[in-house]
């Protein structure tokens, strides 16, 4: 595994799947405190090279008042067998740089999404905070 040999022309998005989408901006004031959290899970199918980065960003006051996206991203990677190692049980364990470079990626292009989705509503003009990936990488939603 080159943990630090990341070749952006060996990976391509090539699906999105918005997967569920919750918002209710019924009661917006500008006392308003959104808490803002993310979470992802990660999948793949080394066969094929393709790997699943599922995020859950959310945006919620107390009272359920705000946004809640979950959507999908589908990479395929070309020599996909570089970023990870076979442990004890032949399971893969995917390099940290490798999956933060996912991440980055997904939750760049899904800040963009939801910016989008949001301007129908009372959140119009809303843009998401930036985030480190390395800080998403400890928060898996199992």
């Amino acid at each position: 595994m080159a943990e630090n040999l990341i070749i952006p022309e060996k990976i391509k998005l090539f699906n999105i799947e918005v997967v569920n989408i919750y918002i209710n901006d019924d009661t917006i004031d500008d006392n308003l405190n959104l808490e803002f959290s993310i979470a992802h899970n990660t999948k793949h199918n080394l066969k094929d090279e393709r790997v699943k980065i599922e995020l859950f960003i959310n945006l919620l006051s107390q009272e359920d008042i705000g946004v809640k996206f979950h959507i999908d991203f589908h990479f395929v990677i070309k020599d996909l067998s570089d970023q990870y190692k076979l442990n004890e049980v032949n399971a893969p364990v995917f390099s940290h740089q490798f999956i933060a470079t996912l991440l980055g990626i997904s939750f760049s292009t899904a800040r963009g999404l939801i910016f989008q989705q949001l301007q129908d509503t009372n959140f119009k003009g809303m843009i998401l905070p930036v985030v480190s990936p390395y800080r998403m990488l400890a928060s898996r939603n199992e």
